[in-house]
């Protein structure tokens, strides 16, 4: 399959013409591109990061908390104690204190199981969300390519009558010479002629533009030459599938829908940590090794120094906050309720557009289909209002209507074929399909 991919892209490149030095833009290699450079991507692509990361802090809250606490303190004047009358010192210049505590969660209500599962949800509504973020960007990547195959089209359809108009232009000039014709019919030609000029300047101008808007969502540099290949296989006659399975696949596959479930679900969990804050108590297990020293000199000797070693086990009821827990669920209840009515909507949306896009292909594949017949009755007329000027029966009017109809028509023929290709691009989006 590689290998056929490669040879037909030589043979478009070939067919193409392409200049040396020139980059190759294939529809293919723009959506690599697009997903290679592009910034919102890459930013979408690092809250995944952040995801692991709640995950991590999460599971933080099952497991032991050790830390080494140690403290020195300079007696400047010495603490005294009166006993019987008298003053007696109770410090000496130098404390010292090493602390080494281990404190284990042994029960809290369920809120770190419940914690974990909102970062392992948090962390797949990322992964949805990078997928959701790649379909929009290939989306518009695939229209930009598009428009600049568009604006080069208009551009040829606008040099292709600039041509033909200039031969009618240097015919008509030489019957004139020779008498046959009026000047006003050289007139004529002229102006249709100059007609035309500004608008192959503002042809030029779009093309330009539209390839620079391409090279920008690239990532390419504005100055780099580049070479649009076109696969004109790609606008060929196809039988979508049926309305029901398209919608059928997008509700089971589109990464919108699944954030709007996983958000739910997330609301659910945030929910029941609220509510065990309230209900349940905590019980925890907390061992310490404490050292603790005094002397006069800097130094220390076994008979200052004291060692302790204990061990608790806590318990935390709660009774009463005020109503703070009470008005923290009922917040989170408020987001669960809101998460599934958005949810609700998601899948009436999602609906909507899938409709919406196969109805957009289904009339760009009927007008791409008559404008080609079009185009095909407005050549034929023209080969006859030019057989009918040079046998002498026709009129310059003729010819020159007759073209300016050709030119209508592959205008608008282009302007089909983007629409078709258009209209695939945003089926696909709305499904999560390759449209053949």
């Amino acid at each position: 399959m590689q290998k056929k991919s490669v040879i037909l892209l030589l043979v478009l490149v070939l067919s193409a013409g392409i200049a040396a030095g020139e980059t190759v833009l294939t529809v293919d290699q723009v959506r690599k591109l697009a997903l290679e450079y592009n910034r919102q991507f890459l930013a979408a692509r690092k809250e995944l990061d952040r995801a692991r990361g709640d995950i991590i802090a999460a599971r933080a809250g099952a497991l032991p908390q050790l830390s080494l606490d140690g403290r020195y303190t300079r007696n400047i004047t010495e603490r005294e104690l009166f006993f019987a009358g008298e003053k007696v010192p109770i410090s000496l210049n130098n404390d010292f204190s090493l602390s080494l505590s281990l404190t284990q969660p042994l029960y809290v209500g369920g809120k770190v199981g419940s914690a974990m599962q909102v970062a392992r949800i948090y962390d797949r509504y990322s992964k949805e969300k990078v997928r959701q973020i790649e379909a929009e960007i290939i989306y518009s990547a695939e229209s930009l390519f598009y428009s600049a195959i568009l604006a080069e089209s208009h551009l040829e359809v606008l040099e292709k009558a600039y041509e033909q108009f200039s031969y009618n232009y240097d015919v008509v000039d030489k019957y004139y010479g020779q008498g046959l014709v009026s000047e006003f019919e050289l007139l004529r030609a002229r102006v249709e002629k100059a007609n035309l000029e500004p608008q192959l300047v503002a042809a030029k101008a779009g093309l330009n533009i539209a390839q620079k808007s391409l090279k920008s969502f690239l990532g390419l540099s504005l100055d780099e030459a580049i070479a649009i290949v076109v696969d004109f296989g790609d606008t060929a006659a196809i039988e979508p599938p049926m309305l029901d399975s398209l919608v059928t696949a997008a509700l089971n596959s589109r990464p919108e829908i699944a954030q709007a479930r996983l958000q739910k679900e997330g609301y659910d969990k945030a929910v029941r940590i609220a509510k065990a804050s309230w209900i349940y108590p905590t019980v925890s297990l907390n061992t310490s090794y404490d050292i603790t020293a005094s002397s006069d000199d800097f130094k220390l000797e076994n008979r200052e120094v004291s060692k302790t070693w204990t061990a608790s086990l806590l318990l935390s009821v709660p009774l009463f906050d005020g109503g703070r827990t009470i008005g923290e669920v009922r917040k989170v209840k408020v987001d669960y309720y809101q998460a599934m009515l958005a949810e609700q909507q998601m899948y009436d949306d999602v609906r909507l557009e899938v409709e919406q896009a196969y109805d957009k292909l289904i009339q760009a594949r009927k007008a791409l289909d008559l404008q080609k017949e079009t185009i095909a009755q407005a050549e034929e007329g023209l080969r006859i209002a030019n057989l009918r000027y040079e046998s002498g029966v026709g009129t310059l009017l003729e010819v020159l209507s007759a073209q300016t109809a050709l030119t209508d028509a592959r205008t608008n023929e282009a302007d089909a074929i983007y629409q078709f290709r258009l209209a695939k691009s945003a089926l696909k989006k709305a499904t999560g399909i390759e449209i053949l």
